[in-house]
């Protein structure tokens, strides 16, 4: 099929950051024929760097454009007003997280695009990951057999850290309940960021999740976690998970092998070459049978960061082309969001549970 006719609307630091590279790169399967941002001068830049037109308005680029899809880039309290735009006109869409910043907001744009028949996608990446992709089809396979409880620990926040767990746990699973806790604490002054003022608290979020299952998620973030000199940082963050069959720490996985004795599965990272560059092609847990994950992208020189954002785009695209539903999807966003919501309704409660559905 002829690559689909795309806009990028919010040409802020993740659009061109994140955004940008891998839609250069997917020629075969989008064309970039437009850019917007309300800030003129972004709009304007980006729009001169990658040779198309630029826009300050929305509705200005829906009339005058042609577009199959557009991936939607903006502060989430704007996301629900673009959208809803974009779906009245019959464009296929994606959303940045959160899919909205409240509930009643998220509804709306999920039963527009329903009543319209229009795709719309979230930009979910932290379980897209390669390295988490991998063990999500290891689960899958039952090779675990039934997850009972996972520690998404200064990974992500809020409704990452959430839709991490629930990649683990079952996206089909439904959470009943959570309670959630945080404290601040006083730490060694110091430059959190270039550009900031030095801080000196550390702001922890914990909850615990309850599934209709039986499982458990066990979410923990950290205020310092995204570039304080003081902690690791994501590098060395890792998601546990413990199952019937075994566990997993980070890439480190067993199941039983007998009553006495486990076995380590270990993860081959395999690559191929695209114009020169080393590309992952496929990670192989050596399970008998071999169970792999294969990038999706692969034909094209991208780095396993721009993967992450690169899926989504590709789960919009395809899901224009194949008129399949999104791989992700409205609803996974929005279930992220109001478990966010839950803990931080728990924890300003004096941690009481809250029960879900919530309720507005």
């Amino acid at each position: 099929m002829d690559p689909l006719k795309m806009a990028l609307i919010g040409c802020g630091n993740r659009g061109k950051s994140a955004y940008l590279p891998p839609i250069r790169k997917m020629k075969n399967h989008l064309h970039l024929v437009a850019v917007c941002d309300e800030q003129a001068e972004a709009a304007q830049s980006v729009g001169e760097s990658e040779g198309v037109p630029h826009y300050t308005s929305v509705d200005e680029l829906i009339e005058k454009e042609t577009l199959d899809l557009v991936c939607v880039v903006v502060n989430p309290n704007r996301n629900a007003d673009v959208a809803l735009k974009l779906i009245d006109a019959d464009i296929h869409l994606m959303t940045e997280t959160p899919i909205a910043t409240d509930l009643p907001d998220a509804d709306r744009m999920i039963s527009a695009a329903q009543e319209k028949n229009v795709k719309l996608e979230t930009a979910e990446n932290y379980y897209r990951r390669p390295t988490e992709r991998i063990k999500r089809e290891l689960i899958l396979s039952g090779i675990f057999g039934n997850v009972n409880t996972v520690y998404q620990d200064f990974v992500g926040h809020g409704y990452h850290g959430v839709g991490l767990i629930r990649s683990y746990i079952g996206f089909d699973i439904k959470a009943t309940r959570v309670t959630g806790f945080t404290q601040d604490f006083t730490v060694q002054k110091h430059v959190f960021r270039a550009g900031q003022n030095p801080r000196d608290t550390e702001n922890w979020q914990h909850g615990v999740i309850e599934f209709e299952n039986g499982s458990r998620g066990i979410f923990s973030f950290s205020s310092l976690s995204y570039g304080s000199p003081l902690r690791w940082g994501r590098s060395k963050s890792i998601v546990r998970f413990y199952a019937e069959n075994g566990m997993g720490v980070g890439e480190d996985l067993i199941i039983l092998q007998s009553e006495d004795q486990n076995r380590p599965i270990t993860l081959e990272r395999r690559t191929t070459t695209v114009e020169g560059q080393e590309v992952l092609d496929a990670y192989v847990a050596d399970t008998d049978p071999e169970i792999a994950w294969e990038n999706p992208l692969r034909e094209y020189a991208m780095s396993e960061g721009e993967i992450n954002v690169g899926s989504e785009i590709l789960s919009i695209a395809r899901a224009v082309s194949e008129n399949i539903a999104p791989e992700y999807g409205a609803i996974n966003g929005r279930i992220d969001r109001e478990i966010d919501l839950a803990m931080s309704q728990s924890w300003s409660n004096d941690n009481q549970p809250v029960d879900l559905p919530l309720e507005y």
